[in-house]
């Protein structure tokens, strides 16, 4: 009997999660291993602990049937995309999903943020998957990641849409502030190898306000780019945020078409062997060997 009851009981927790609202998906990823592995509940240099939360607290406010479209944990078992286990993260921006700072600023997104990944050098792993009827909406840009700084700064590096080189590819930028130049991305896949297909990043970096600071970037176990010097300034906590956040929507006539990106094996450590590639396909020894051409 009291297996019947067990059986019941998690059936139960596995069931419940499509319909959860955020702020009970939020206590779910601090605990579930098989959706986000390594990050610790960290000191930022005001001494403040921080975990998982979404980019606005007024989310956690909305409405409720926003609270549960805009993140959901789904499973393979309801045939949805799962990149390595049982479950994944479903991220969804809807036309109008903007609160306070972006709401004004012609802005939508759902992101889930941590503070801080910045302890000298990090390993960060995510795997995303965009649907086959996924829209880019170039001009307006769109990021499905990002390393912040908890200032005024933009983001450091921006993993986002460019459509004047390549049309619907995704680039990496790196800004101004840190050396970088936001008119010279590089690119890292072509967006028609995104759709229906699951993509591992991988980034390797060295924190620093000194010049021997660096950003390497793999996809799916190769290495697209990187760059060489200065990655935060001295004071700054660097902020990783994934999910879909769209900005200057207004260049985009019309209202804008809901997104959806699924996000799973969201992984962080300090070397690369504790990210446990191997179970993705990937060797550390091959990707610490290659050199960027």
């Amino acid at each position: 009997m009291r297996i019947l009851i067990y059986i019941i009981y998690v059936f139960f927790l596995l069931t419940s999660f499509s319909n959860a609202d955020v702020e009970s998906i939020l206590k779910e990823i601090k605990k579930n291993k098989d959706l986000v592995q390594g990050f610790k509940r960290v000191k930022d240099v005001n001494g403040k602990f921080h975990n998982w939360r979404p980019n606005h607290p007024a989310i956690l406010k909305s409405d409720k049937d926003t609270r549960k479209h805009v993140l959901k944990i789904v499973r393979k078992s309801d045939n949805f995309p799962v990149r390595l286990g049982e479950q994944s993260l479903r991220f969804e921006v809807r036309n109008g999903d903007g609160w306070g700072w972006d709401k004004k600023n012609d802005r939508e997104r759902v992101e889930l943020m941590i503070c801080c990944v910045n302890k000298k050098t990090t390993w960060t792993a995510w795997s995303i998957f965009l649907p086959e009827d996924y829209k880019t909406l170039f001009p307006t840009k769109t990021m499905l990641g990002q390393f912040h700084n908890d200032g005024d700064n933009p983001p450091a590096f921006a993993f986002e849409n460019q459509g004047v080189l390549i049309p619907d590819s995704y680039w990496l930028e790196v800004d101004r502030y840190i050396g970088g130049n936001n008119n010279n991305p590089k690119l890292l896949i072509d967006q028609r190898d995104m759709l229906g297909e699951w993509n591992d990043i991988l980034v390797n970096a060295k924190w620093t306000d000194k010049k021997d600071g660096f950003f390497k970037v793999w996809i799916n176990g190769k290495l697209k780019a990187q760059h060489i010097g200065m990655t935060k300034e001295k004071i700054d906590n660097m902020v990783f945020h994934i999910g879909i956040y769209r900005s200057f929507i207004s260049r985009t006539p019309g209202p804008d078409p809901t997104q959806v990106v699924y996000y799973d094996e969201v992984r962080h450590a300090n070397k690369c062997k504790k990210l446990k590639l191997k179970e993705l396909g990937y060797s550390c020894k091959d990707i610490e060997s290659q050199t960027f051409k």
